[in-house]
């Protein structure tokens, strides 16, 4: 940020313009549009931390590799959540109603890309408040997707191929949450419930809900709880880790140090009736370290290794990057690192 003021700017004019550029950042940036249909997503290799590039540990994870993702096609970036398929494949949602779907191939170039509207996210009749989608997890089993939104908050099922909607689902319990900061997180467990937490917070915590099915099926009943997350951060994306814990990504965005990430790790069974849980922190991601608006998160498997991917949303602005990360996840996460190893702010 400091490069794009200018060395040679006073220091309050400095203050002032970043200020403001955060303030910019945050509403949704400087949107920059081309007229492009593409397909095709490259990649750029990126360095976890410019100022020592031998860094291979950011708290309890190991830094495997990480890419700056760009396409031409005007409706690429936004992405608010990250679910991985069991073909090694990623599909992402952008906060606009828009899939971006990749494989990547040694680490090099990416596989059949698509970006494609959600079905009708698109028409006469449909304005962003219908289509703002903030999170979706994928079921490898029945192969069907549920996505959440905010504005008019709702979750919908869509089937395996992402052509067509199968179901749609309003709780009331969602309906009280502020317009634009509605069901940021949606999460399938892998006993068949869900967890739903919302952008919103009320003294510092999430509303949450567990679900005791998939939504939009009948009989599912909701346990509502809250969720407090780290303090100056705000939850942004989940997921279920093989063995049980939900991996909680949060995000928060400040003067001096912009954008910043923290992932914690949440037992389920801390989770009852109008209970309020937290998570444990395991990572920290802050500069100097590569980061940006990290808003997606999802976990693979190689060998037997645990992998967990983040990936930011650019807010289409100029100053942003799409970035995805790629770590691991010890078998032991609590063991500790050496000091040295530790990311800024754990």
């Amino acid at each position: 940020m400091m490069n794009v003021l200018g060395s040679g700017m006073p220091q309050k004019l400095k203050r002032l313009a970043l200020c403001i550029l955060l303030a910019v950042l945050v509403v949704g940036g400087v949107r920059t549009v081309y007229p492009s249909y593409s397909q095709d997503i490259t990649l750029r290799r990126l360095t976890l931390n410019p100022d020592d590039p031998a860094q291979r540990y950011v708290g309890a994870l190991a830094f495997i590799a990480a890419w700056e993702l760009h396409s031409r096609n005007e409706a690429f970036g936004g992405i608010s959540a990250l679910t991985a398929l069991k073909n090694g494949r990623f599909v992402g949602i952008g906060d606009a109603g828009t899939l971006i779907g990749f494989g990547l191939s040694n680490g090099s170039r990416v596989t059949r890309p698509f970006i494609v509207p959600l079905p009708n996210a698109q028409g006469p009749d449909i304005s962003y408040k219908d289509r703002d989608s903030e999170g979706i997890a994928y079921d490898p089993d029945s192969d069907q997707y549920w996505v959440s939104f905010e504005q008019r908050h709702a979750i919908r099922r869509y089937s395996g191929s992402l052509g067509r909607q199968t179901g749609i689902m309003r709780p009331r319990e969602m309906q009280d949450w502020p317009n634009n900061k509605g069901a940021e997180s949606i999460i399938r467990l892998k006993d068949g419930r869900f967890l739903v937490i919302a952008e919103s917070v009320d003294d510092r915590m999430h509303p949450a809900l567990l679900f005791s099915g998939a939504p939009v099926e009948r009989g599912t009943s909701i346990t509502s709880f809250k969720f407090r997350p780290p303090t100056g951060y705000r939850v942004t994306d989940g997921v279920q880790l093989p063995d049980g814990r939900i991996a909680i990504l949060n995000r928060s965005i400040g003067f001096p140090r912009g954008f910043s990430a923290k992932i914690s790790l949440l037992n389920l069974a801390n989770i009852s009736r109008d209970s309020t849980v937290s998570a444990k922190v395991i990572a920290s991601l802050a500069a100097p370290l590569l980061v940006d608006n990290m808003e997606g998160i999802a976990v693979t498997r190689e060998g037997h290794d645990t992998i967990l991917w983040l990936v930011s949303d650019n807010n289409f602005s100029i100053f942003q990057r799409t970035i995805l990360m790629k770590f691991r996840l010890p078998h032991q996460p609590d063991s500790k690192k050496p000091a040295a190893s530790t990311a800024p702010g754990l």
